[in-house]
């Protein structure tokens, strides 16, 4: 994780999930849906505190996770 979002980015997300759940015939569609609606609804203003403060560090903030080797 770098820390690069965009707060616009969770409306996109959004709508991408709105577009998925009901519009397939796998139920997987919907179950990857509700998790990312979940945490907007919930949490929204935490993400986007999280991108304010990533956003205003990124100068000097190291990656979150690094990849194992």
């Amino acid at each position: 994780v770098r820390g690069e979002a965009q707060k616009r980015e969770i409306d996109m997300l959004l709508d991408v999930t709105k577009q998925v759940e009901g519009h397939t015939i796998c139920a997987l569609g919907d179950a990857a849906a509700w998790p990312i609606q979940g945490l907007m609804r919930h949490f929204r203003g935490e993400v986007e505190r999280r991108i304010d403060e990533f956003s205003r560090n990124a100068h000097r903030v190291e990656p979150v996770m690094v990849a194992a080797e």
